[in-house]
């Protein structure tokens, strides 16, 4: 805005014109490539058959929660298993939002997520956001965390050992 405003204000300076015209050209080839992509692109078919997407659209249809696949009313905002937002409206209303947020934030202290480089600059860019000045204790947490080996839920765990039993 303010490139444009000194543009058209009869400064000539050559530089701030070729700055101006050079982000003008890129922001529209950014444009033109993504709408040619989406254009490029196909839909990708569901991965069921018909009857279980006219099962999933039944008035009837008993909801899941997204993260541990617990069955829940609907009428029900949190999991009562994980603590997942599952209501439909929870994170546009004030408050369960922002139990929603904290819930997503504990995911990234927890190490319970998939550990990619996007995910990890996710959680630091909303940590910094939500936490602001204590931003740096969450990045500590998550960053000790993540030099943890990540072993996941469901593999299965070995039995404890027997106190009566005698070793040979």
């Amino acid at each position: 805005m303010i490139l444009a405003a000194q543009l058209s204000h009869g400064h000539s300076d050559p530089e701030l014109f070729v700055g101006f015209l050079g982000g003008v050209i890129l922001i529209g080839f950014g444009v033109w490539a993504l709408i040619k992509r989406m254009l490029k692109e196909t839909a990708q078919p569901d991965p069921w058959d018909q009857n279980i997407a006219a099962e999933m659209g039944e008035a009837d249809a008993t909801p899941l929660c997204h993260r541990c696949l617990t069955a829940h009313d609907a009428s029900t905002d949190f999991c009562a298993v994980c603590g997942a937002a599952v209501g439909q409206y929870t994170n546009w209303l004030p408050y369960p939002q922002l139990l929603s947020v904290g819930h997503a934030l504990r995911i990234g202290t927890s190490g319970e997520f998939r550990r990619s480089p996007l995910a990890v600059f996710f959680f630091f860019l909303v940590s910094l956001v939500e936490y602001t000045l204590f931003a740096p204790v969450y990045w500590i947490v998550m960053f000790r965390r993540l030099n943890e080996p990540h072993v996941p839920d469901n593999l299965p765990q070995p039995a404890p050992p027997n106190p009566g039993a005698t070793n040979p």
